[in-house]
């Protein structure tokens, strides 16, 4: 009797531990790719604090130089999910990559300018060529709002686009005499180009929403689960970091991780960039995919048609898979 005891504790033993290395043949990192971008700075601090691990999943926080080199490891499968602008999605879209969109996370709200030479009028804007950073839905419906204000159609400007580095570089040699850039590298065209900001993403409220997205293929691929336990470990991230207690820590992750590779900024500089983005708060993301990001793309179509830039028909419904992201915030 005591030896069949043991055999079938071994046996148990045995089948436990097949199911335990069955479990974690089938688990799997996450890439998520995001930019030099202090909105996506969540990411960073879910990666260091442990937020995902303590949800069990393991994800790597890939950071790259520009938005080009994001857009293009996503569309090549390099990344699982991107943090980027929406509007950027909705342009890959049209080019034919199958995309989906996961959450809104953010605004950008004052952190993407207009800047332009000092003494250089709004009427010089007309027929000028203007630096861009990313020639995609994004920015040119951010830049046609303000075009549009001053009654300059988009389609008289010219538009040339370099990364956002380059951009700052040539706006400070002389080559533009206006741009379009996002901090860090448009405070430093301001600062050392004679730079003068005419218009931010602040002057129309979720001109630039941003948030999270992935190939249609890929997100097949990825448990619901364990995408919800993605935004979970966003939003505890957030709230992480809007704790003033946590201030120096996270002044420490935004210049060693959000900003890798640069010279550290000060924390005048970094407190002008958080209060030039709008991170949304758990409250403010769940209303946001619940409603307000189908109004954007709405709008985005109507802009895109107005324009002849409707290079493929879509409806909201088309992109938008955000119904996750509306589960795990309501958890």
């Amino acid at each position: 009797m005591y030896c069949r005891f043991l055999r079938v504790v071994g046996l148990v033993m045995a089948a436990c531990l097949l199911l335990a290395g069955a479990t974690t043949a089938q688990a799997r990192p996450y890439k998520i790719g995001m930019i030099h971008w202090i909105a996506y700075s969540p990411l960073n601090v879910a990666d260091v604090k442990g937020f995902w691990k303590t949800l069990g999943l393991e994800v790597e926080v890939v950071n790259f130089g520009s938005n080009q080199e994001l857009n293009g490891a996503l569309e090549h499968k390099r990344i699982d999910i991107a943090c980027d602008m929406m509007g950027s999605w909705v342009g890959m879209y049209m080019a034919g990559a199958p995309l989906k969109i996961v959450a809104e996370t953010d605004w950008s709200f004052g952190g993407d300018k207009i800047i332009v030479k000092k003494g250089v009028t709004p009427e010089q804007l007309k027929g000028s060529t203007v630096g861009i950073y990313l020639n995609q839905p994004s920015v040119t419906y951010f830049l046609n709002k303000y075009l549009a204000s001053i009654n300059v159609p988009l389609k008289d400007a010219q538009l040339v686009e370099l990364e956002p580095e380059a951009l700052a570089d040539n706006f400070i040699s002389g080559r533009f005499q206006a741009i379009v850039n996002y901090d860090p590298q448009a405070l430093r065209a301001e600062r050392d180009g004679g730079g003068e900001v005419i218009a931010t993403s602040a002057s129309w409220e979720g001109v630039i929403p941003e948030g999270l997205v992935a190939r249609a293929d890929v997100l097949a691929e990825i448990p619901r689960e364990d995408l919800i336990k993605v935004i979970q470990g966003w939003a505890q991230a957030v709230e992480w970091s809007k704790d003033s207690a946590n201030w120096a820590e996270y002044m420490t992750i935004l210049n060693e991780k959000t900003f890798e590779g640069e010279a550290p900024y000060s924390e005048a500089d970094l407190k002008a960039m958080l209060d030039s983005v709008r991170i949304h708060s758990r409250a403010e993301q769940l209303a946001r995919n619940k409603d307000g990001l189908r109004q954007y793309l709405v709008d985005l179509h109507a802009f895109l048609k107005e324009n002849g830039m409707l290079t493929k028909e879509f409806a909201p419904e088309d992109l938008l898979a955000a119904d996750v992201a509306v589960d795990a915030l309501s958890r």
